[in-house]
């Protein structure tokens, strides 16, 4: 007799599906050789001479000083 008075009980929810686990790293795996190739080349492309340049030719540009000049201070 109680049960008539009492109040519905709430559905359920709806349980999500799961997703597949994610793989496990490994280090012999095509993407992680070409992520360590491109990371090493990038290394060596800021080796030397190069990496001390702070400024970009674009940022020189044209307003730069030629330093073709013969004297000391002298304008182009």
């Amino acid at each position: 007799m109680g049960s008539m008075f009492a109040p519905d009980p709430p559905p359920a929810a709806a349980v999500p599906a799961a997703s597949p686990p994610p793989t496990m790293p490994d280090v012999q795996s095509p993407d992680a050789m070409a992520a360590k190739r491109r990371a090493q080349q990038d290394v060596m492309g800021r080796a030397g001479r190069s990496s001390t340049i702070l400024s970009t030719a674009m940022s020189r540009g044209e307003s730069a000083p030629s330093y073709g000049a013969t004297k000391l201070g002298a304008g182009a």
